[in-house]
């Protein structure tokens, strides 16, 4: 979905977000949870926005959104500003175009460990040729980035949060035997 597909889900997806992160490890407070609307609008005016949601009948299950990476690190944000600050340059150009920023992935809680975030986190990143995202490094999606291949690279902190940064870069796609032996 593009980002207006995706900002018809709004209201939905707060409740998601509440869901998701107002127990531990995250235990978001109020304040937080509430704000979710206006980062959300911030998100969806990044260019190129877009996401994959899962439901089951009406009842949104999960979904996962970002946008394309710009060529520099973004600044002017207290996350934005806290990322750039701590990420050593070798790793800094690997979040930088072409790569696609994952900003949320969610899963209901009554849905998880289906593989329900493993496949969003798959679609959303297959057409890449690298992604990165920032979580907590005890929140439980972590074992499953390292599992898919994710790299943890580095913490930084954000209004008292510690977050890690993963990134993952597409696996090299060689010929098939068949396109081997049609070149000769």
């Amino acid at each position: 979905m593009d980002a207006f597909e995706l900002s018809a889900y709004a209201g939905q997806l707060e409740r998601l977000y509440r869901e998701c992160f107002s127990t531990p490890p995250w235990s978001e407070p109020e304040e937080r949870l509430a704000g979710f609307q206006d980062r959300f609008a911030r998100h969806l005016s990044n260019p190129g926005a877009g996401g994959v949601i899962v439901s089951d009948g009406d009842d949104l299950v999960g979904t996962v959104y970002g946008w394309p990476a710009d060529r520099e690190l973004a600044t002017g944000s207290p996350f934005d500003d806290a990322l750039a600050a701590a990420a050593p340059p070798e790793i800094a150009a690997r979040l930088v175009a072409p790569a696609v920023v994952v900003a949320e992935l969610m899963v209901d809680p009554r849905h998880q460990r289906r593989g329900i975030g493993r496949a969003l986190l798959t679609r959303y990143v297959d057409e890449w040729p690298a992604a990165w995202l920032a979580t907590r490094a005890d929140a439980p999606a972590a074992r499953m980035y390292r599992q898919e291949g994710w790299q943890q690279e580095f913490e930084f902190t954000v209004d008292g949060q510690p977050l890690v940064v993963f990134t993952w870069q597409a696996p090299r796609r060689t010929a098939s035997p068949a396109r081997r032996a049609a070149r000769g």
